[in-house]
């Protein structure tokens, strides 16, 4: 029997996946995005839209800027309206519209960690899910259309991970059902309460890593360094690399054992992201997924750690007004494009190699 869910590793895979699904669409796709510009991508959408796929683009919008709304999304939105594709910016409800998520046809969805510009393809460590089960495939379905129309929902299939419905307490559960391993990558952390989850897992004796992006922010300073010493204090071996932008989102716990499991998506460790975010995950437990995400688990914490700053700044709980992402103060320019926002993910930055 074929299996019902695909891994696709950045940068390894490229855009291999992402096109040949939108090659292939007949009826209709829908796509929920932070972030598009990618000339393949966009070129594949057009083609779609041309040959009378129904195309729909919902995007981010009210976290940016009015000039970066005029120099960067709007160019871009004007050039797929101009094919014919129905764009619409992501309701003002959600501080940041963070999901990366395609429906294709109504058979078949795409749940990503990476942005569908350029250099998500080349220059970060990214992830993304092909399934086709039909109630993960019909409820990111279900979540699009609410927030195409601007209403509502309350998604309730297990193994989805929406913001700002769920994702705090579905994250919590994976990470403290923990019995022997937790391999994590997260671009931002700040969230004392999924933080202090993988603290009490590493008391109650789980071997927890943490791979976190280096965030450079004004004055050179980490973005990530308080959450990293909030966790090496409570005893998890968490670190910042740099051999690639730690861009994905990934939990994999208990590897090797008859539960083990993996979570993939946008969401990251952060009050903005699980509390006021749209954010779409998935949890998998495909045998041939979780072996490849822990060979490049395993490959990547081989590489050299980045240096970070001890910050003994105590994590600020959700609930007591904390809605910025630890990289709201960070001063970051993407590779890819020069966008930021007032409230966003931190960014990939440029590298001596690029």
């Amino acid at each position: 029997m074929p299996s019902t869910h695909t891994l696709i590793v950045e940068p390894d895979d490229g855009r291999t996946a992402v096109l040949q699904a939108l090659n292939v669409a007949t009826k209709s796709i829908d796509l929920t995005i932070y972030q598009l510009s990618d000339p393949q991508i966009m070129s594949a959408l057009e083609s779609a839209q041309a040959r009378e796929v129904a195309v729909r683009v919902l995007y981010n919008w009210n976290s940016f800027t009015a000039r970066l709304r005029q120099t960067d999304i709007t160019p871009n939105i004007q050039k797929l309206t101009q094919a014919g594709i129905q764009c619409k910016p992501a309701p003002a409800t959600f501080e940041v519209t963070h999901e990366k998520a395609f429906v294709i046809d109504g058979s078949s969805a795409i749940v990503m960690s990476f942005n569908l510009t350029s250099q998500y393809f080349g220059g970060t460590r990214d992830f993304g899910i092909i399934t086709t089960v039909p109630a993960e495939v019909a409820e990111i379905e279900a979540v699009f259309q609410a927030d195409w129309t601007n209403k509502s929902i309350i998604p309730k299939v297990a193994s989805l991970v929406w913001s700002p419905v769920n994702s705090s307490a579905k994250l919590t559960s994976l990470i403290g059902g923990a019995k022997h391993t937790l391999d994590i990558y997260c671009e931002e952390l700040d969230d004392p309460g999924t933080l202090g989850a993988m603290v009490a897992a590493a008391k109650r004796g789980v071997n927890v890593r943490f791979i976190a992006a280096v965030l450079q922010g004004d004055g050179g300073a980490n973005g990530n360094a308080r959450g990293v010493t909030f966790l090496q204090r409570g005893g998890v071996n968490a670190v910042c690399k740099s051999f690639l932008y730690i861009h994905a989102k990934m939990a994999l716990a208990d590897y090797g054992t008859a539960t083990a499991q993996a979570f993939i998506g946008s969401e990251n460790y952060t009050c903005v992201s699980l509390t006021k975010n749209r954010e779409c995950g998935i949890i998998v437990s495909d045998a041939a997924i979780l072996q490849r995400l822990n060979s490049v688990y395993t490959s990547d914490w081989a590489q050299a750690n980045a240096a970070v700053a001890v910050d003994n700044t105590p994590l600020t709980p959700c609930n007591a007004g904390a809605s910025a992402p630890a990289s709201s103060a960070v001063a970051s320019a993407q590779p890819e494009t020069k966008l930021r926002s007032k409230r966003t993910e931190g960014k990939p930055k440029s590298r001596k190699k690029r």
